[in-house]
């Protein structure tokens, strides 16, 4: 009994845990600093959950107010932006990008383009 016992905890722990959500790691407050040519430009991102299990809000995308919200859909650590419009006067986004920890630092690098101008952004979970 007790050796089943220990191969029950054992494969217990090699289980992927089918309850974790991917966006977990992308919701909350980031501040991005955006680079478009040779301008940077630092701003707050507002990220949340929204329908799917792998769909999140980008609030104030590129730094175009919280009206402009870009969808994102998450797989792993990996975010896509697809091909969208956004804000009152529908800018066209679309872009990827990937989430990293370093220790205690948790940042998103995103790639994208943003009213037909290619942008990058280094992200800081706040």
């Amino acid at each position: 009994m007790v050796a089943l016992a220990m191969l029950s905890a054992c494969s217990d722990e090699d289980s992927p845990d089918i309850n974790v959500d991917d966006r977990e790691k992308f919701l909350g407050t980031w501040s991005c600093a955006e680079t478009i040519g040779s301008s940077t430009t630092t701003f707050p991102i507002i990220i949340t959950s929204y329908g799917e299990s792998d769909s999140l809000r980008l609030s104030n995308f590129s730094n175009y107010g919280n009206t402009a919200v870009a969808l994102g859909l998450v797989s792993g650590k990996s975010i896509v932006i697809p091909n969208q419009q956004i804000g009152v006067t529908l800018i066209v986004v679309q872009g990827s990008g990937l989430y990293f920890s370093q220790g205690a630092n948790e940042k998103m690098n995103l790639n994208y383009s943003s009213d037909g101008q290619s942008a990058t952004a280094v992200c800081t979970k706040q």
